[in-house]
């Protein structure tokens, strides 16, 4: 298929113009939460989730209204849960970011990414007509706000539940689980943008502890596609197919190192509750840790694929993935403790 945007996924690296914040060195808990200690990061240069909204309202607004806004629900504490929308094409691709509190940098990218594709040009116009672009920044602001994993629900009981801290909001979009039972209202915002929207790609990004490749190179980030029993082949194939198409892309930068993810089996993660509804499911998981240089690398990171995976879908490209490929993705080597030793 012809190739219609060849600028846009060289372009995203070069004018990306990254928020770094400024902090000190953090310690990571391998197969945990990022970051050890809120006090170890600074997040002033960090949108909160009222600045969060006021950029969302500023793009909107200097893009004459080509990012739309909607509210699709409202966090525990009664937060606005946002959705932008932009495009005009029929296949919808959706971005879900900050379901763990504590985990930054997908939004950041987010932000940055409906700012450059609003304004069009560059690529953009011919993307945005053949997809539409949704993207539900900061899922879990409660959790957000106190830089914590959960959602903020001290009386949570039952499954994926830390008692006196809140629920695990990506554990929570099974769905066997109907919107309106759901305990999670965060989850069942994005059940419903689902089910309304109907995306043929999901893509959930998220952060995990610092590994290293078997070569010693520090992992940037981690992906891997649908393994819950009852995903139809048809899916779990997109979503290797989505695979490929990031390793390959981000092959091509020196900031990057990817591997394959060691994804676990419940079904109530948004990776596999979108893959089992149907849709190719990614889940994309950028390095724990936030220093000033190693932040504006891991937003980079997830911009760049953020704009692949867009330009490969309205380009038709990420058809021609083998999906067999996946398998060759390496996995993701050992932890360590302190990627600045």
């Amino acid at each position: 298929m012809r190739r219609i945007v060849p600028t846009v996924a060289t372009a995203i690296a070069l004018i990306i113009a990254v928020a770094s914040p400024a902090g000190a060195v953090p310690q990571t808990i391998p197969n945990g939460p990022w970051v050890q200690e809120r006090q170890h990061v600074s997040l002033e240069r960090l949108h909160n989730y009222e600045e969060m909204v006021a950029k969302l309202h500023q793009i909107s607004q200097s893009t004459q209204g080509r990012v739309s806004l909607e509210v699709v629900g409202q966090s525990n504490e009664g937060r606005d849960l946002y959705l932008a929308r932009v495009g005009t094409g029929p296949t919808k691709v959706l971005y879900i970011t900050q379901q763990h509190g504590n985990e930054p940098l997908g939004t950041e990218a987010a932000l940055q990414l409906l700012q450059r594709a609003g304004k069009g040009g560059a690529g953009w116009n011919a993307i945005l007509s053949q997809i539409t672009l949704l993207v539900i920044p900061k899922v879990n602001p409660d959790g957000a706000e106190r830089f914590q994993r959960e959602n903020h629900d001290p009386d949570c009981s039952g499954a994926f539940c830390n008692p006196g801290v809140g629920f695990d909001v990506n554990r929570w979009h099974d769905p066997a689980v109907a919107p309106e039972a759901n305990p999670v209202p965060e989850a069942a915002a994005v059940q419903r943008t689902f089910a309304r929207y109907q995306p043929s790609f999901v893509v959930d990004y998220h952060h995990q502890g610092s590994y290293v490749s078997d070569d010693g190179d520090l992992i940037t980030g981690s992906i891997f596609w649908p393994n819950a029993a009852g995903v139809p082949a048809s899916s779990i194939a997109l979503s290797r197919q989505v695979c490929v198409l990031i390793y390959d892309t981000m092959s091509h930068y020196g900031f990057a190192e990817i591997s394959q993810y060691p994804g676990t089996l419940p079904r109530g993660i948004s990776r596999n509750a979108y893959g089992l509804l149907g849709a190719a499911s990614v889940l994309v998981e950028l390095r724990g840790d936030i220093g000033q240089k190693s932040a504006g690398m891991l937003v980079r990171t997830a911009y760049v694929i953020m704009g692949a995976v867009a330009e490969a879908v309205a380009e038709g490209t990420v058809y021609d993935q083998d999906p067999a490929r996946a398998d060759l993705i390496p996995l993701r080597g050992a932890p360590v403790d302190d990627p600045h030793e």
